[in-house]
């Protein structure tokens, strides 16, 4: 079995993006979304400023603007990267998650698979959130770079930073 990384939060979060699991460049590297084509930390540079060079400004970046960051999948069996490869998953403790974080208001998937795993393997949804389901940012899906991010500023509900 792979296993997923530990989320990044803190007690102020009141949004979390959730993944499906660590692909195979992101497990060699330890480090969410690591792969170098994956749109998602240039996206969340553009939308909410900041410095993204080291892995720590990456977290940074989120936990200064309440965002915590996770996946749906803490140990999973899959041959290479892709979302239809998985055949074997057990979800994280989002129970506990929500427990711990009561300011959570905003739940986005990092893809229609993210959610899909969430819904039949958790199927938690607190009053206090909205649950949306965004454009991946990974390489494989094909959607512009410039309608991943303006989805993604629409669903973190900010304009870009100029």
């Amino acid at each position: 079995m792979l296993h997923g990384f530990p989320p990044i939060e803190s007690p102020r979060s009141t949004v979390l993006i959730l993944g499906t699991g660590p692909s195979v460049r992101s497990a060699m590297k330890q480090q969410y979304y690591g792969h170098e084509r994956n749109a998602f930390w240039p996206i969340m540079r553009d939308l909410l400023g900041g410095d993204i060079d080291l892995y720590e400004q990456k977290w940074d970046l989120l936990l200064s603007h309440d965002i915590a960051l996770w996946d749906v999948l803490s140990a999973f069996q899959r041959k290479g990267s892709a979302d239809s490869a998985y055949t074997e998953v057990i979800p994280n403790d989002f129970q506990q998650f929500f427990q711990e974080h009561p300011a959570i208001e905003r739940v986005l998937f990092n893809g229609k698979k993210a959610q899909e795993f969430y819904n039949s393997l958790v199927g938690i949804f607190p009053e206090s959130c909205c649950f949306l389901s965004m454009p991946s940012t990974s390489p494989a899906y094909t959607l512009s770079y410039e309608e991943k991010r303006e989805r993604w500023a629409e669903g973190l509900k900010i304009l870009p930073v100029s």
